[in-house]
C-alpha cells in the first residue's frame, strides 16, 4: 500500500497532489524551451541542446561547455458547469505560473560528457471556491498546490561515433504541498532520488532516442490545522515513471521531422494511505489511475544559418477513469499544438522564444455513486462538465563555450 500526504485527516481525503497540467494526470513535460517549440518532441534529436533534458544521452554529441537556460509562462484555465447548474465556476488558483529550467552540459573527454538539468516535471494547482460541489465544508476542495523542482546530474558514455548511453539520478524536492479543504489546510515538504538512463544512436539521417526515468516515492512531512486543532502528519507522494522512445528524420537538410511515443506509469497513483506522523492511518483512498500514452509529433526547419523554425503537436491521453474521479484533477484528453524559432547571435549565444496552445478535451462526468464515506472521489458530488486550457509561452537563452 502507498501512503500520501493527507488532505484532512479528522474527516477527509478528496485526491493528492492535484492539478491540471499539461500532459496526463499532472505530468510538465516542458523541460526546455526547445521542448515547447516542438510539443516535447526531441528525445530522438542530438542536434538540439534543448533535448538533453529529454534525453540525457544527446550531450555525448555537443562538444565543449553549454549552458540552456529559459522560462515557460503557464497561463491556465480550469471550469466545471457543476450538474444542475447553469454557470459556470472558475477554479480560483493563481494564474500564470512561471516555470524555470536550465541544462549545463559538459564534455570531458572524447568518450565522456556530464551534465545537470534543473526543472520542474509535475505541478500547478487548483482552488475550487466555496460550494462549487454539494459536499460538507470537510470534504469540500479548496486549494491544491504542488511546487516540485527536480535536480537531475547525468553522466554520458559515447560508445562509438553513433551511439551513446546515459545515467543519472533524480533528486525530487517538493519545495510545497498544498492540500486543503473548505474546514482546514495541510502543507509540508520533502524530497528523495531516483535514477534515469538513456540511450541515442545515429544512423545516417535517421536517429533514434529513448530514456527512461524511474518512479519515486517522495517522502513529505507536514502539519494539519482544522478546527479541531493542529496535527504533525507524514505521507509519501507516489510519482510515476516515464518512457520516452523516438525516432527523427533529417529530411533535407533544412528540414527534420520527429515522433515520439510517450508512456506514463500513473498506477503507481492508485491507492492514498492518510496516516499521521507516527504511522497510524487515517484514511484510506483509491484512485485507480490507469498508465497513459502520449503520441508527440515535432519538426525544425533551419532557414537559414541563424534562423530555426519549430513546431509541433502532441495527443496526451488520461490515466483517470470515472470509478474515482476527483475535481482536485479534472484531468482529460488533450490536444497541444506549438511553434518556436531559434535565433543565432554572436559569440556563441542563442535566443529562444516559443508559444504552446493547450486544448483540453470537454469532460462531462455523470456519476450515480452517492456519497456514503470521507472520499467523494467517483461519486455523483463531482458530477458536471469540467472544461480546461492553457497557453504557454517560453524564451530562453543558449550559450556556447
Amino acid at each position: 500500500m502507498r501512503r500520501l500526504y493527507p488532505l484532512l485527516g479528522f474527516a477527509s481525503l478528496g485526491i493528492m497532489i492535484s492539478v491540471n497540467a499539461h500532459a496526463s494526470g499532472f505530468r510538465l513535460p516542458e523541460a526546455s524551451i526547445a521542448g515547447v517549440g516542438t510539443s516535447n518532441a526531441l528525445v530522438a534529436n542530438y542536434k538540439e541542446l534543448g533535448a538533453v533534458a529529454y534525453n540525457p544521452a544527446a550531450m555525448s554529441f555537443h562538444e565543449g561547455t553549454n549552458i540552456v537556460a529559459g522560462l515557460v509562462l503557464i497561463d491556465h484555465k480550469a471550469s466545471v458547469t457543476p450538474a444542475g447548474k447553469t454557470d459556470k465556476i472558475d477554479s480560483d488558483h493563481n494564474s500564470p505560473a512561471y516555470i524555470p529550467n536550465l541544462s549545463v552540459i559538459n564534455r570531458r573527454s572524447p568518450q565522456w560528457s556530464w551534465g545537470i538539468n534543473i526543472n520542474a516535471p509535475f505541478g500547478l494547482e487548483t482552488n475550487w471556491p466555496k460550494n462549487t460541489f454539494p459536499l460538507p465544508a470537510s470534504m469540500h476542495p479548496a486549494e491544491t498546490r504542488i511546487e516540485l523542482v527536480n535536480f537531475n546530474p547525468n553522466v554520458s558514455y559515447k560508445i562509438n561515433a553513433n551511439t551513446s548511453a546515459a545515467v543519472g539520478l533524480d533528486y525530487y524536492r517538493v519545495r510545497e504541498v498544498k492540500l486543503n479543504t473548505q474546514a482546514g489546510t495541510i502543507k509540508g515538504d520533502g524530497g528523495d532520488f531516483g535514477w534515469n538512463a538513456a540511450l541515442m544512436h545515429v544512423a545516417g539521417p535517421w536517429s533514434f532516442g529513448a530514456s527512461y526515468r524511474s518512479a519515486i516515492s517522495v517522502g513529505v512531512n507536514g502539519n494539519l490545522t482544522s478546527p479541531l486543532g493542529s496535527a504533525g502528519v507524514a505521507a509519501d507522494v507516489n510519482l510515476p515513471w516515464m518512457l520516452q522512445i523516438g525516432a527523427r528524420y533529417q529530411a533535407t537538410d533544412k528540414l527534420g521531422v520527429e515522433f515520439d511515443y510517450e508512456r506514463t506509469g500513473w498506477k503507481k497513483f492508485n491507492q492514498i494511505i492518510v496516516a499521521t506522523s507516527t504511522g497510524s492511518p487515517l484514511v484510506i483512498n483509491s484512485n485507480g489511475w490507469s498508465n497513459a500514452d502520449a503520441y508527440r509529433l515535432g519538426m525544425t526547419y533551419d532557414l537559414n544559418a541563424n534562423n530555426q523554425l519549430r513546431a509541433g503537436y502532441s495527443r496526451d491521453l488520461t490515466g483517470q477513469g470515472d470509478a474515482h474521479f476527483s475535481a482536485r484533477v479534472s484531468d482529460a484528453d488533450r490536444n497541444l499544438f506549438s511553434v518556436g524559432i531559434r535565433h543565432k547571435i554572436a559569440g556563441g549565444w542563442e535566443l529562444e522564444g516559443a508559444y504552446m496552445y493547450v486544448k483540453f478535451d470537454d469532460r462531462n462526468y455523470a456519476s450515480t455513486t452517492l456519497v456514503s464515506s470521507p472520499d467523494p472521489n467517483g461519486t455523483a458530488a463531482y458530477n458536471g462538465k469540467y472544461e480546461n486550457s492553457a497557453h504557454l509561452f517560453g524564451l530562453g537563452v543558449t550559450k556556447r563555450f
